[in-house]
């Protein structure tokens, strides 16, 4: 009889809130748990700052950071292609990379460099060194060395943000390059992209964009913002962009996450049609939904970032938490709570409702706080929010009691497939932009595939075997390449065509 009621007062105590439920004790075998850093406040620019990051991280009983070591087009690490930063708060001569994955692979943590992918700058002023992005190819360029989004109108400036155009070629690639030169040059444990978007539906104006597409479409006609094939298209350079850095960085090293913080604005979407509906796919042209799929990023880190306490917001965080956890496909989701936008309660029960699963079993890969810098609404200090998430409060129940793994990626520990990259390039060694290629493997299997703007192309989620592939446009046809897919490998090649 006495145990009979231990187990009826424990049940109310965990339909309550006051006790983890006996899902949340499962979630401690593998439970992604970081904050995002950002470069707009302190918290990594100094010594002092990454110690305190480290202890802050460990006594939340979290294991991961996302810190930006990009702000805009410029570096807080000192084996960078870019100028050092000009933020005076960083220390002199400091690599808080270097300093941070040092102490915090120490401690089992986690660092994912964050770069702030397309925007370059957000000043009139422009930068002291010469060799800045925005003064070599920024407003003072001109034909083909100007890389800049514009919208239709012609302004170059979204906001307070000066913003490469993805649908540029070269500004594509010198993006791509960023990324990859963190992962040939540090021990980072992941590279995570942001802003990897256009800024609206007026925008992507760039004339050599434009110039591409209209070749593509067999058009003169500058497109309407909402022209379905122009949407279409900036979505795949957008796709594209995403493709290359995650084919090219896993080619460097395989073990490397590629993580991306993505779009979730408004109510969230039941169905693939709601989906494709949202403002992420028909506004700024982020289908995060189908990197997952294509297997081109390991983490979409949606940035929910809803207001517990206004009822249509919290409505639409659920949707999307929802969804999120029914389209992960072979890769992880991890819920992006906006701590800054709630009261230190409310974060934790936006947390523990991300971190449930839903009726059949299905669970997201653990959450991401946006922000280290600003935990709550209320001003409340940092430590009474860590503390919280391990103690939890007088009307919520901790949502990290215990400190918890990183979870396996089996397709990295285990893979099952592997990956294709290479260059479509004529006789004469010219690149073939936006070229058709056509792969072919065993039990039938045929898929044509675009190159980009400079010839490159990618696939992943290949089955081990041989395959053939050729250049299938008529007027640059090539012979059958053959090629070996071997699990968990990049696999690189030229394909040579008329």
């Amino acid at each position: 009889m006495k145990k009979l009621l231990f187990l009826l007062f424990a049940c109310l105590l965990m339909l309550s809130g006051l006790l983890p439920s006996p899902a949340s004790a499962e979630t401690v075998q593998g439970e992604f748990r970081a904050f995002w850093v950002d470069a707009f406040h302190d918290g990594f620019k100094t010594e002092a700052q990454v110690d305190q990051l480290i202890e802050d991280v460990e006594a939340a009983n979290a294991n991961a950071v996302i810190v930006q070591v990009r702000r805009r087009g410029d570096a807080y690490f000192n084996k960078a292609l870019e100028p050092r930063t000009q933020d005076p708060a960083l220390q002199q001569d400091f690599d808080v990379l270097e300093d941070l994955i040092t102490k915090a692979h120490a401690r089992g943590i986690e660092v994912h460099a964050w770069l702030a992918t397309l925007p370059i700058w957000n000043s009139l002023t422009p930068p002291a060194s010469p060799d800045h992005v925005f003064n070599t190819h920024g407003p003072s360029a001109e034909g083909d060395d100007s890389w800049l989004m514009t919208n239709k109108d012609g302004a170059m400036r979204s906001g307070a943000d000066y913003v490469l155009d993805p649908g540029h070629p070269d500004a594509l690639d010198y993006t791509v390059e960023q990324y990859v030169n963190v992962v040939k040059q540090y021990d980072v444990d992941g590279i995570h992209l942001d802003l990897a978007r256009y800024m609206g539906t007026d925008w992507g104006y760039n004339p050599t964009s434009i110039e591409r597409y209209q070749e593509a479409f067999q058009t003169d006609m500058i497109p309407e913002p909402t022209d379905p094939d122009w949407a279409d298209w900036r979505r795949e350079q957008i796709n594209s962009l995403v493709r290359k850095v995650y084919l090219k960085a896993i080619a460097v090293n395989p073990h490397v996450k590629v993580s991306c913080a993505t779009i979730a604005w408004g109510a969230g979407p039941r169905t693939q049609e709601e989906y494709n509906n949202t403002r992420t796919m028909t506004e700024v042209f982020q289908d995060w939904q189908g990197w997952l799929r294509d297997e081109i990023i390991d983490i979409a880190i949606p940035m929910n970032y809803d207001r517990e306490h206004i009822e249509s917001q919290r409505q639409w965080y659920d949707q999307w938490i929802s969804f999120q956890k029914t389209n992960q496909f072979n890769r992880q989701i991890v819920a992006g709570p906006a701590a800054y936008l709630n009261s230190i309660d409310s974060t934790l029960a936006q947390t523990r409702r991300a971190l449930a699963p839903d009726a059949e079993g299905r669970k997201l890969a653990g959450v991401s706080y946006y922000s280290y810098a600003v935990t709550d609404m209320n001003n409340e200090p940092r430590g009474a929010f860590l503390d919280a998430l391990v103690n939890g409060t007088e009307q919520q129940a901790a949502v990290f009691p215990e400190k918890a793994a990183i979870p396996e990626m089996k397709w990295k520990t285990k893979p099952k497939s592997g990956y294709l990259m290479g260059q479509a390039r004529t006789i004469k060694k010219q690149d073939l932009s936006d070229a058709v290629l056509e792969i072919k493997g065993a039990k039938g299997f045929k898929k044509t595939i675009k190159t980009d703007g400079n010839g490159w192309f990618g696939l992943s989620g290949l089955k081990p075997g041989a395959y053939v592939i050729k250049i299938a446009d008529k007027q640059h046809k090539s012979p059958a390449y053959p090629v070996i897919i071997k699990a968990g490998k990049v696999r690189n090649m030229t394909v040579i065509g008329k």
